[in-house]
């Protein structure tokens, strides 16, 4: 019984977490309107560090560590590149992604 009420707990607080793919989609229409002559392939230039800066106050760090975080495609567009910053969300976000084959 009370690992199926840990379980419920960890869906309906993993229902309530961000969804990071329309924050970083929502930043980059955001930085388009301001920095349209960049094209957010260098993670310094203005429209990348737009960016960066609208998913920090999203709540998520900008990390490229993740195994899914392509380093073939523009990283401050992509949603792996963020983790969230607060602790429960960490975890459950843990779970969510793919695992690094050894």
């Amino acid at each position: 019984m009370r690992r199926e009420f840990v379980l419920l707990l960890v869906f309906i607080l993993g229902g309530c977490l961000p969804d990071q793919a329309k924050d970083v989609a929502a930043c980059q229409v955001e930085s388009d309107r301001f920095y349209q002559v960049y094209n957010a392939a260098d993670p310094d230039d203005p429209r990348s560090q737009y960016i960066i800066a609208c998913m920090a106050a999203k709540g998520y760090d900008f990390t490229i560590l993740p195994a899914d975080c392509d380093s073939r495609h523009s990283l401050p567009t992509q949603p792996a590149c963020y983790t969230p910053n607060s602790w429960l969300a960490g975890i459950i976000d843990e779970f969510r992604r793919p695992q690094k084959s050894n």
